[in-house]
């Protein structure tokens, strides 16, 4: 019963709509801001200024659907050389998601070392693998939907309101469908990681 408040404590404390900021390609994304300041969007095009040395557009990046997932922990600017690590605009943005969502952390995985949460909201990953990811993460699923297990390669479980441990980086894993309103949160060590404890 403690464990169903600490979630329902959770909803209450979501905005009702996360913003639209990141446009994904299964999983691995790019902000919008960034697309903004490198050039513009065409399509699922990411077009930098000027043409390459053929003539043809300089193509950034491709990128996919919009959906709303916001990421929480530390991060580097992109635009500056020898960038330190400082903490990302969302644990300010939603102070109160991300103080609730370390201590979910405390209680459900104490000893678990992470130092990124994504949080996202009705988000449906394709067959992927997490190349960002260090080791092993923890993600946990809740809200007012059905069904929607995680899948990896080929076993499903059921991760609503129960945390579950596996290496996103080895194992290829996808979302199942699912019917309603579905969150879930990863919590993760990113490639700034050993980086942080050594400071």
């Amino acid at each position: 019963m403690f464990e169903l408040l600490l979630f329902a404590n959770l909803q209450n404390l979501l905005p009702k709509k996360l913003l639209r900021t990141r446009k994904r390609l299964n999983v691995s994304g790019i902000d919008l801001d960034y697309v903004d300041k490198i050039g513009k969007l065409d399509g699922r095009r990411a077009i930098l200024p000027g043409k390459t040395i053929f003539g043809k557009p300089r193509i950034a990046t491709y990128i996919g659907n919009l959906c709303e997932s916001v990421t929480f922990g530390w991060s580097k600017s992109r635009f500056k050389k020898n960038a330190k690590l400082q903490p990302r605009k969302n644990n300010t943005k939603y102070p109160k998601v991300y103080k609730h969502l370390l201590y979910i952390a405390s209680i459900f995985f104490p000893d678990f070392k992470f130092d990124s949460i994504t949080l996202n909201h009705n988000l449906k990953c394709e067959p992927h693998k997490d190349g960002n990811n260090v080791g092993e993460s923890i993600i946990v699923g809740f809200g007012n939907y059905e069904n929607g297990n995680l899948n990896i390669e080929g076993e499903s479980i059921d991760i609503k309101y129960k945390p579950y441990k596996f290496n996103g980086s080895e194992k290829t894993h996808y979302t199942e469908e699912w019917t309603g309103d579905r969150w879930s949160s990863v919590f993760y060590k990113s490639q700034y990681f050993f980086e942080l404890e050594n400071l």
